[in-house]
């Protein structure tokens, strides 16, 4: 996963032990294609959270 651009987040700040990446609405599909079919090898449910430059940068 990390050779692939994913990074380890270890729980501490309050989110769920996990690999976690962002990636742009045009790479989306891809990389939700890519987890159940070469990481899991069945169908799982990714939790996916969408951020605009307005939920990132708010203050």
């Amino acid at each position: 996963m990390k050779a692939r651009g994913y990074r380890w987040n270890d729980g501490a700040d309050g989110r769920p032990k996990s690999w976690w990446t962002e990636v742009g609405d045009d790479e989306s599909d891809a990389k939700l294609a890519f987890l159940p079919s070469e990481i899991y090898q069945r169908d799982v449910e990714i939790r996916v959270q969408r951020l605009t430059a307005l939920d990132r940068f708010e203050a």
